[in-house]
């Protein structure tokens, strides 16, 4: 279930303060973004797309890749021939340099993709893993997790918090709660992974 918006445009003219908000938009949203000084933009468009039209932001990240989950073992055909333009270490790098070379003035980032589904959402998820950056995970969860995967790299403890993440997304879409003492128990072992 994707953003939009409507959803967010009101969380962005708020006062900054606590951590940075990371929103997952598709490309069509953000390109009627409005043009504030507090947002920063990373904007994913596939290789055989032209760049979003984002003029007038002066935090701009533009990236291009092809929405695959490669490291899933049952790749179609289609899949498998978009392997070459997949999302790759250089680009995580790229990434992580822009976000932590943001001026403090920067409250928001927001991530577009062409349908603001997979390839925005992964990176969306992989800030707010990285970088406790407060995230609606509801509407992240079609994050494409190869993308996920490499953002995050090797870093054991992200990994078993990204897979709780996974099973707790999933659990509510389900329809299954966690009674107190669970969600108790979640959040301090949440606690003890960040230290």
């Amino acid at each position: 279930m994707a953003q939009h918006l409507r959803d967010i445009v009101g969380r962005l003219y708020g006062p900054p303060g606590g951590a940075r908000k990371v929103f997952a938009l598709s490309r069509a949203d953000a390109e009627r973004l409005p043009r504030l000084p507090s947002i920063a933009i990373i904007s994913i468009t596939s290789p055989d797309r032209s760049p979003a039209n984002l003029d007038g932001f002066d935090h701009l990240l533009r990236l291009s890749f092809a929405d695959v989950d490669f490291l899933n073992p049952r790749l179609s055909t289609k899949a498998q021939d978009k392997l070459g333009d997949a999302f790759n270490e250089e680009q995580a790098r790229t990434i992580r340099t822009f976000v932590e070379a943001l001026p403090d003035e920067i409250s928001s980032i927001v991530v577009h993709c062409e349908g603001g589904y997979s390839r925005s959402c992964a990176i969306a998820l992989a800030l707010h893993l990285l970088y406790d950056f407060d995230a609606d995970l509801e509407h992240l969860v079609q994050a494409n997790p190869s993308v996920v995967r490499v953002m995050v790299g090797d870093n054991h403890a992200l990994l078993v918090m990204l897979r709780d993440v996974e099973r707790g997304i999933g659990d509510a879409l389900a329809g299954r709660v966690q009674t107190e003492g669970e969600f108790r128990k979640s959040l301090r072992r949440l606690r003890l992974r960040k230290r």
